[in-house]
Formats: C-alpha cells, sequence, structure tokens
C-alpha cells in the first residue's frame, strides 16, 4: 500500500512516500480502506515539536482521523463487517495517512447513506471536541447564553451549531469576513475581534468556549456571570481569577467516543450539522497540505485522498 512515512521528528520535509505491506487488524480491530484521511494542526505539531514528548514511536504513518471502508476485521470484533462504511479519531496518533488503516472498532462508528465520505472524515474531532466542550464539561443548557471564541474554525463552527440546537444564545467570534457564514450557522451575534471588544458586547454569559487562549482568555473572566463557565481547548485557565470571579474554569482536551459519534453523524445526515471541507489533496501531497494547514483561518477541512 502507499503511505506517508515519518522516521524522524522535527520538519514535515522528513516524511516520506513509500510502498508497505497492508496491516492485518488484531483482536478488537477493523483494517479499513482509507476513502479519507483528515489533515489537522496537531499532526503537524507532533511531526514538529512533540512528537517524543507524547510518546509517539517511530517510524509512524501519521493521521488519527478517517473515512473508509471496513475491509476485515479482527478477533472479538462485533457490530462491523466487510463493506461498512465507517469514520472515526484514533485513540492513539498515526495510521490514516495511507491506503490501509488499523484502527480500534470501539474508535469508528458507521456513516450514515446520507453522510458523504468527505464530511464523515471532517467531523469526527471538531464534533467531538466541541460536544465534550459545551454539553459535557460546559453543561450548557437551552436558553443559556454563551460566546465562542474563534467561530470560524473548525470546533468554533460546530460548537456553535450544537449550541443553537441545544436551544442556547450563541454569541460568536471571529474575523469580519466570516461573518455571515457563522451567522448561517446560527450565531444570534457576531462580534469581529479585529474591530471590536467583546466584552462590551458579551455580558453576563453562561459558557465560554476558550479556543484561542492568552489575553482573549484571561478577559473571558469578565464576561461570565457568577457560577458560570470557561472551558478552554488550548491553555489551562487561571484558578485565581476563577476564583476571583467565582466562575468554574477548565481545560480538556478531545477524544475517540464511538457512541456519541454515532449520534453526531446522524446530525449530519438530518441536516442538523454542516461540516465544510476546504480542498481534498492526494497522498503525494501530504506536505503542501501540512504546510496549508499552519497558515491558519481556513474555511474548512484539508482532506487527503489515498
Amino acid at each position: 500500500m502507499k503511505a506517508i512515512v515519518l522516521e524522524q521528528f522535527g520538519s514535515i520535509d522528513n516524511l516520506q512516500f513509500k510502498d508497505l505491506p497492508v496491516p492485518q487488524p488484531q483482536a478488537g480491530e477493523v483494517l479499513v480502506k482509507v476513502v479519507f484521511a483528515a489533515v489537522n494542526p496537531y499532526d503537524r505539531k507532533v511531526i514538529e515539536v512533540y512528537g517524543k514528548e507524547v510518546g509517539v514511536q517511530l517510524p509512524v504513518i501519521p493521521g488519527s482521523e478517517l473515512s473508509g471502508i471496513v475491509e476485515a476485521t479482527g478477533d472479538g470484533v462485533t457490530g462491523f463487517q466487510p463493506g461498512d462504511a465507517v469514520c472515526g479519531t484514533l485513540r492513539t496518533f498515526g495510521g490514516c495517512y495511507a491506503e490501509y488503516a488499523v484502527v480500534k472498532a470501539s474508535d469508528v462508528a458507521k456513516k450514515p447513506g446520507a453522510v458523504s465520505f468527505e464530511a464523515a472524515a471532517a467531523i469526527p474531532v471538531a464534533a467531538l471536541t466541541a460536544s465534550k466542550a459545551i454539553l459535557d464539561e460546559g453543561a450548557l443548557k437551552a436558553g443559556e447564553t454563551v460566546l465562542i471564541h474563534g467561530a470560524s474554525g473548525g470546533i468554533g463552527s460546530m460548537a456553535v451549531q450544537l449550541a443553537k440546537a441545544a436551544g442556547a444564545y450563541v454569541i460568536a467570534t471571529g474575523s469580519g469576513k466570516n461573518e455571515q457564514r457563522i451567522k448561517d450557522l446560527g450565531a444570534d451575534i457576531f462580534i469581529d475581534y479585529t474591530t471590536q471588544d467583546f466584552t462590551t458586547i458579551a455580558k453576563n454569559t453562561d459558557l465560554v468556549l476558550d479556543t484561542i487562549g492568552g489575553k482573549t482568555q484571561e478577559d473571558s473572566f469578565a464576561v461570565l456571570k457568577q457560577g458560570g463557565r470557561l472551558i478552554s481547548l488550548v491553555q489551562p485557565p487561571s484558578g485565581e481569577k476563577a476564583a476571583q470571579h467565582q466562575v468554574y474554569a477548565k481545560m480538556i482536551f478531545g477524544g475517540p467516543d464511538a457512541g456519541r459519534l454515532q449520534q453526531l453523524l446522524q446530525q449530519l445526515a438530518d441536516g442538523i450539522l454542516k461540516v465544510s471541507v476546504e480542498k481534498v489533496y492526494v497522498l503525494a501531497d501530504t506536505k503542501e497540505a501540512l504546510r496549508a494547514i499552519s497558515t491558519g483561518h481556513r474555511t474548512g477541512k484539508l482532506l487527503l485522498n489515498p
């Protein structure tokens, strides 16, 4: 099979395009013929900076989010059979930038027929992370007000939609060029962070989703009502500030949840959620895709088509 292989951390230029044997699924695993693999900022960070720190073993095939078709199942796997269309995000880093990938059966969900393979590859990380942040840890309820920073990004845009579907009043920040798109996703108020100060507009909010960090996070404490919640995806919030403002503040990480993913896929199939794919690259152009992901301000997901 064709695959992208990393044998040395430090640069995406170290990635190699190779022919490798097709892996075989072990107990509890499924072999997936990859239709699309998502390219995420985390992939590049692991390749260039974090790989050794988070214990990634070399050589490794990068990529942890995919859609595809089950080719074979390992011992003990129930609920999946060859021919099933699936998608998911992996519990461990690596394996998806290839024509075939072995994944834990517990990390994937079946793709509804109404959902394209492109959309199925684009939704798991963003939707699962947003859902965990605002619905689980953030405990957002109907009628509450939520401020979502970075609403034009993958996680932010999904959070806007999930919050609206939950019956919340949604205030979203982003750059002006994305205003209409974010409003179309369900934002009640849009704040252009380049020209407006969100602290003068968003007041007495119940929940803040922080995808930015730094001063944005620091200033967000002031817009929360007493007993409000601040959930960050990028840096641990100040315990001192949380106590000062009498709010709950926590940093969280996303991860696989096949049951929740199945629900989110159904919402996608029903038209409640939308996902955007900006560009699809062939596997040989993986380096180009990773360079593009680092520029930021994407309008949709970047995918590889092995």
